[in-house]
């Protein structure tokens, strides 16, 4: 084992984040899947159609799609975002999203250490 290493600190599983909830009927619906001092993750649950418009985070965040298919509006392009694909985030950036079918995706947002 290196020294930069430990055995030492804690691991956090998290399982079924597919389907956590349902989404609303005319919008997408998210739950928090974990949150500590420097990570908050939220599972966002899209039926096909349902559109978050343009929008920004105060934090880096890292937006990975676990199933379906997104438009993923950037201010310079869009992107057809698929399963397992990632996308990371400057804070502030404008972004939006739109389910071109039925969509799971999480949002890390990479918060500053206090």
């Amino acid at each position: 084992m290196s020294e930069e290493s430990t055995s030492e600190g804690a691991a956090t599983h998290h399982d079924r984040v597919i389907g956590r909830v349902e989404p609303f009927e005319t919008r997408p619906r998210a739950s928090i899947v974990h949150s500590d001092e420097t990570t908050k993750i939220v599972a966002f649950e899209f039926d096909e159609g349902h559109e978050l418009p343009d929008h920004a985070a105060h934090h880096p965040i890292l937006v990975q799609l676990l199933r379906g298919r997104v438009e993923f509006g950037l201010p310079d392009r869009t992107l057809d975002l698929r399963p397992g694909e990632i996308v990371h985030l400057t804070p502030r950036l404008q972004h939006s999203v739109r389910a071109l079918e039925r969509t799971t995706l999480t949002v890390t947002m990479l918060l500053p250490r206090n």
